[in-house]
């Protein structure tokens, strides 16, 4: 079984505030453990890895250096 962590504990572990956290549950972009409305809410690491895998976006490809246009200038 995952450890549960709380909400101070999830946000560092993202490098976000507890605020920004809690955007993202209400959002339903981050999974969320909580027993009764109102209650407290406990996340997993399970939860975290999945909502980073989501929001990683894939990097773009390095272009190849383009020669330029301009002409090289003569040395006197």
């Amino acid at each position: 079984m995952d450890k549960l962590l709380t909400r101070q504990e999830a946000a560092e572990m993202l490098g976000i505030s507890c605020d920004t956290l809690d955007r993202l549950r209400a959002d339903r972009k981050i999974a969320y453990i909580q027993h009764k409305p109102g209650g407290k809410v406990w996340f997993t690491e399970d939860a975290i890895a999945e909502y980073l895998i989501r929001a990683t976006h894939p990097a773009q490809p390095l272009q190849p250096v383009r020669a330029t246009y301009r002409k090289l200038r003569k040395k006197p």
